[in-house]
């Protein structure tokens, strides 16, 4: 269940996403043609079966483009015709879905010590789901572990997998490497979507874990009302993702979100060097940053480390506020409940005015994140994502 809890009581689901304006792309004419057919392979995806005229009326451009970038879209195979709008007589219109036989996209993200592996059509429907182990004794250990995951899923493809990817508890840095991974220690410098990529000919994808938690939940339940949310997770260990202007930050080392490193602001020297122990902030917090089931800290009996969580995570959702100004920040994560997330706000409270304090939402369905992985993975493989990496723009 998704929740709110802006005004101390939960308010429900967010609505679902089911249409909204993209944002312009100014570039090269084949660039822009590219965007274009993008988007509405995009709305095809979401809204679909749906006619042309619809099309023009959601994306802003004129019938004859839409109509021209749709039998494009076609003849590659990317949609195909689910039958005609309406009954009675009379022309109708012919509308069009995602072609859920194209191929399929095999996503595996790390979750308490194992990988949450999930098997999709191209459409997002899932076709296998499990539980496979990841051997953490070493470098090639699990990077065995991790093939052997993938081949197992690969065998269940009824058709060509477009996609891997791959949700890891690390930073991922721009040229591949993993760092920030104490999960998975063998993996520090390890250049994972790399090995992959040697290895399946397909297009892979590599990133972090909380990362695709903010990218799952924002395309699910905010993209059509918000710009920018922060997404804090804290359980098996912690840190954020960060949406803005409807896009996930990385930073300029894809560092950025790293909720653990954030330093204190007591003016005190660093009492240690916190680089190889996951941050300062994660040092606070003790076992509950390193075990799987913090399930102490949801233990009203315990009001002390209640009270201590609360007012380290209210301090850092209050500093997120304070640089990024967010519309929403979602709580997720087994340590978070609906008593804890309103002691975090109130501490958040003697912080900021309250004319900036963003609107709360907890997370706690468990998939939003394998959801942004798949959601990524598709991402990757549509007409934009294609043209645009090719353009090198």
């Amino acid at each position: 269940m998704l929740a709110d809890t802006s005004d101390g009581d939960f308010r429900g689901i967010p609505a679902r996403r089911k249409d909204g304006a993209m944002s312009d792309f100014v570039g090269q004419p084949q660039v822009l043609k590219a965007v274009n057919s993008s988007m509405i392979e995009q709305f095809i995806y979401e809204r679909g079966p749906v006619s042309k005229p619809e099309l023009a009326r959601l994306t802003k451009l004129s019938l004859p483009t839409v109509s021209r970038l749709v039998d494009e879209l076609e003849a590659c195979g990317s949609i195909r015709q689910a039958g005609l709008m309406g009954k009675g007589a009379g022309r109708k219109a012919v509308l069009y879905e995602t072609n859920k036989d194209l191929g399929c996209l095999l996503a595996l993200y790390y979750h308490g010590g194992a990988y949450a592996s999930r098997l999709t059509d191209i459409a997002g429907k899932t076709l296998h789901e499990c539980t496979c182990a990841l051997d953490h004794a070493n470098a090639d250990a699990a990077m065995a572990s991790t093939t052997a995951a993938i081949e197992s899923m690969l065998k269940r493809a009824p058709n060509e997998v477009k996609a891997i990817g791959v949700g890891v508890p690390g930073v991922v840095q721009p040229d591949g490497r993993l760092l920030g991974i104490p999960k998975i220690p063998g993996w520090t410098g390890f250049d994972l979507a790399g090995a992959l990529a040697a290895r399946y000919p397909m297009d892979i994808c590599v990133e972090n874990d909380v990362k695709l938690s903010a990218v799952g939940y924002y395309h699910t339940y905010l993209s059509d009302q918000y710009e920018n949310i922060v997404y804090i997770y804290a359980g098996n260990g912690m840190g954020s993702g960060i949406i803005l202007n409807k896009k996930l930050y990385r930073g300029s080392t894809n560092f950025s979100g790293e909720l653990g490193f954030m330093a204190p602001l007591t003016g005190r020297p660093p009492a240690q060097d916190y680089t190889g122990v996951g941050g300062y902030l994660e040092t606070q917090l003790g076992a509950f940053a390193a075990g799987y089931a913090p399930v102490e800290y949801q233990d009203d009996a315990t009001p002390k480390q209640r009270e201590v969580l609360a007012n380290i995570l209210g301090e850092a959702a209050a500093n997120h506020v304070a640089v990024l100004n967010p519309d929403v920040i979602v709580f997720g994560g087994e340590a978070f409940d609906t008593a804890l997330i309103r002691r975090i706000r109130a501490q958040m409270a003697f912080y900021m005015p309250m004319e900036s304090m963003p609107r709360i939402l907890h997370d706690d369905c468990g998939t939003t994140g394998i959801e942004g992985l798949v959601q990524t993975c598709r991402g990757r493989i549509t007409t934009q994502m294609r043209l645009v990496r090719n353009a090198g723009v």
